[in-house]
């Protein structure tokens, strides 16, 4: 499955980044956006020690990475505090490293609810919905997160998801424009020349759903279309390695000539 290509806690880390608050989700020196006044009541002290207590032990069982203790101290925290966007937060990361993703999309629903700008926060809701296979809304949420900004650490994770959305929804070029990006950066992993190579033969699935006789011709196309984008900045004899696995897509089977020879001839043809 993709979502394996990037994992929490490596996510979680660089989209942190974009979630500067303070321990109680709220500015120091404020309640419920005022300034605070006076001395609170007992009863209001004992439950802000209580939430203290609980959010210290939320970060202790999430730095143990002891997930599920993390998950259910979080709905604790926020239920003393429902505008702790910070404990939705992780708790939505939790749940996201668990596999539970309608669990993980309502967290992050009350986070881009809470904090409407935080682009991070739609791009783990692009995940969720990614993980439930919502593909039209995750691709919506991952376009999202984009215009409002993500970090340089995350911004492959929203655009391979991204494209390969794209392809499955048959908006290829939109797919390649985005896997152009790995490209430009020198990135030419197996997952991403997969990607390439299954929007360039205008194959509407996701990477998993390739068949397996499938595969080789895919990655062939693939290695053809990371060629001809980086084709501005590599070496005059480009044109000289792509051409073997051209010609090998072409050979391998009559597929390629029938159903993907439109756009298939493109790639060939420019090369020829």
């Amino acid at each position: 499955m993709s979502l394996a290509l990037w994992r929490i806690p490596a996510i979680a880390t660089a989209l942190l980044a974009l979630c500067p608050l303070s321990a109680t989700g709220q500015a120091p020196g404020q309640v419920g956006g005022k300034r605070q006044a006076a001395e609170p009541p007992p009863s209001a002290r004992a439950t802000a020690a209580q939430f203290d207590q609980i959010v210290q032990a939320a970060v202790e069982a999430r730095h143990a990475e002891r997930w599920e203790d993390a998950s259910a101290l979080y709905a604790k925290a926020v239920k003393l505090r429902p505008a702790f966007v910070e404990g939705y937060w992780y708790q939505g990361t939790a749940y996201y490293t668990l596999e539970k993703f309608p669990e993980c999309r309502d967290a992050f629903r009350r986070v881009t609810r809470l904090s409407p700008k935080n682009g991070g926060a739609f791009a783990f809701l692009g995940l969720c919905e990614f993980g439930l296979k919502n593909y039209d809304r995750a691709l919506q949420y991952l376009l999202q997160s984009r215009i409002l900004g993500v970090d340089k650490d995350v911004r492959p994770v929203v655009s391979y998801h991204a494209a390969i959305i794209m392809t499955r929804i048959e908006q290829y070029e939109q797919a390649l424009q985005n896997l152009g990006e790995f490209a430009a950066a020198g990135n030419d992993s197996p997952r991403v020349i997969e990607a390439m190579g299954i929007a360039t033969l205008r194959m509407a699935m996701l990477p998993n759903e390739v068949p397996p006789d499938r595969r080789e011709m895919v990655l062939m196309a693939g290695r053809g279309s990371y060629m001809m984008a980086t084709r501005q900045t590599a070496a005059a004899g480009t044109a000289r390695n792509v051409m073997p696995n051209i010609l090998l897509v072409r050979s391998m089977t009559p597929c390629f000539t029938r159903r993907y020879s439109k756009y298939g001839r493109t790639v060939c043809e420019s090369y020829l």
